[in-house]
């Protein structure tokens, strides 16, 4: 599996996976896109999507969300390695996600941690989230770059 961060000109085949599989979600134009491909040399582009997440400007800060693998993967440590690729781009410690309650746990064992606050704009953003009927978590990166 290989992460690729997508450009313009791939964000349709990202958007027909999305809407296969949470049809709710949708990309803006200002986030930053990366999805895990299981690669096939015989491809013209960059091979089936297993996963994608996408990283939500917030000023300086950022959120990500919109973290999905494809149902045939799931339960195979695929989300672990996305994340874990993700490691170098998220190390600076300014990501927020909003995750779900119960996967409160997964996001810990990333460097994520329960915040009770955060800055105006993502504590704004979260108290919007939360009007949605899904137990959310306020979660902040802990800095890990060396």
């Amino acid at each position: 599996m290989e992460l690729t961060w997508v450009d313009a000109s791939q964000r349709n085949e990202v958007k027909k996976f999305y809407r296969q599989y949470m049809s709710y979600a949708r990309l803006l134009q200002k986030e930053s896109v990366c999805v895990l491909t299981q690669t096939d040399p015989n491809l013209e582009n960059f091979g089936e999507i297993i996963a994608s997440t996408r990283i939500r400007p917030i000023g300086q800060l950022g959120i990500l969300t919109g973290m999905l693998v494809h149902p045939d993967f799931r339960g195979q440590g695929v989300g672990h390695q996305l994340m874990r690729e993700l490691e170098s781009t998220l190390c600076d410690g300014n990501i927020y996600i909003f995750a779900l309650a119960c996967l409160e746990g997964f996001y810990a064992q990333h460097g994520f941690s329960a915040v009770s606050s955060a800055p105006n704009d993502i504590a704004q953003l979260f108290l919007k989230y939360q009007r949605d009927d899904k137990e959310l978590v306020l979660m902040g990166l802990t800095p890990s770059c060396k």
